[in-house]
């Protein structure tokens, strides 16, 4: 059965903080959202530091968060809830060894589908550097 997307708007706000560091990023887009009943999937396109195009597909579904970013930047994500992920992070200036530790993951939506929201707290360690708290809220609208 083919499910027909929705036109969205997509945000996703990112905080990166350690002791002696913080860091707040923001991007949006125009997209699609697929509900498949058992999971959701939002795919947009966001543009890079340098105007490169990077699209985006985030798959929601009860025991895991995958992100998925193909272009100019390339990863697979996989959030699970109290369990350690390992991927790599492709840029142009460099590879990086991503792991991530999820600790919570949330999401709910409006009872008709039109608007949901997404919040993924983890610590992520790249190149085995000294962890990072993490937390990621991706909030998406019909147009």
């Amino acid at each position: 059965m083919a499910v027909k997307p929705m036109s969205v708007r997509v945000t996703v706000k990112t905080d990166i903080a350690d002791q002696s560091f913080r860091e707040q990023m923001s991007i949006a887009g125009k997209g699609k959202c697929y509900d498949n009943g058992d999971s959701q999937v939002l795919i947009f396109n966001e543009k890079d530091e340098d105007g490169e195009s990077v699209k985006n597909m985030t798959t929601i579904s009860d025991d895991k968060v995958t992100i998925k970013r193909t272009g100019s930047i390339k990863m697979n994500q996989i959030f699970r809830e109290d369990h350690a992920t390992e991927s790599t992070y492709y840029h142009p200036f460099g590879t990086m060894h991503m792991e991530t530790k999820t600790n919570q993951i949330e999401f709910s939506k409006d009872q008709n589908g039109q608007k949901g929201q997404l919040f993924i707290s983890y610590s992520l360690r790249l190149n085995q550097q000294e962890p990072q708290r993490h937390t990621l809220t991706l909030t998406y609208e019909r147009e």
